[in-house]
């Protein structure tokens, strides 16, 4: 697999951040019944917690005890729900076209995208050429699959949505990233991997490849 090249990476930023830009959140309220914080009795269950699970350790083991379950943890996210092993190959168009929430300015306080305007980041940035795939990287078939796709793509970015990313990027021998929380499958409607996505050609959108592969 080749290198992405830094303009590859400043296209995927800006696709990213546009799609990003569609969420919003808004405060709600508090629903529901409510009581009193007990902080004492709260405080002192996690204080024997804490005790008991490090009774006989020394500092150097609890510190290193410590270490490698945030090591663990960044190595292996929580994997992404609602993706599904893909059985059948379907493919669909996306149009990444979005409303502007809010003005946006450059870094000089230029206003370049007015609040209620509709923007599509490929106007922006005519040509995307790296694909994505996503896959589970705790599934054989899909690194072997993923192996066979990077014979035919010049620059690509692999985006887990389970397994471990060190061993994935072990397997496939390049770098690979993980599509924490889901934010990206979410937005592209991904619910199958292996998928891939790519700018459909000659089109202002998005092409999404979602793969079936055989039973074990």
């Amino acid at each position: 697999m080749k290198h992405v090249t830094p303009l590859a990476h400043v296209a995927a930023g800006v696709l990213f951040a546009a799609l990003s830009l569609q969420a919003g959140a808004s405060d709600i309220g508090t629903f529901g019944d409510t009581w009193d914080i007990r902080e004492h009795d709260l405080i002192t269950v996690l204080k024997k917690n804490l005790e008991q699970h490090f009774a006989g350790k020394s500092q150097a083991q609890i510190e290193q005890e410590m270490q490698k379950k945030a090591e663990d943890q960044a190595m292996r996210p929580p994997p992404v729900e609602g993706i599904t092993t893909g059985r059948e190959t379907r493919s669909r168009l996306f149009d990444p076209s979005f409303t502007v929430q809010r003005d946006i300015a450059d870094q000089n306080g230029v206003v370049f995208a007015h609040k209620g305007q509709k923007v599509n980041p490929f106007d922006v940035i005519p040509v995307f050429d790296e694909t994505l795939y996503f896959i589970d990287a705790d599934d054989d078939r899909q690194i072997a699959w993923m192996k066979q796709q990077v014979r035919h793509t010049t620059s690509s970015r692999v985006i887990l949505v389970n397994g471990n990313v060190r061993d994935g990027a072990q397997a496939l021998g390049s770098r690979v990233y993980f599509d924490q929380t889901g934010s990206i499958t979410k937005k592209f409607g991904i619910t199958q991997v292996p998928a891939q996505v790519k700018q459909a050609p000659g089109q202002k959108r998005f092409l999404i490849t979602e793969f079936g592969l055989p039973d074990r």
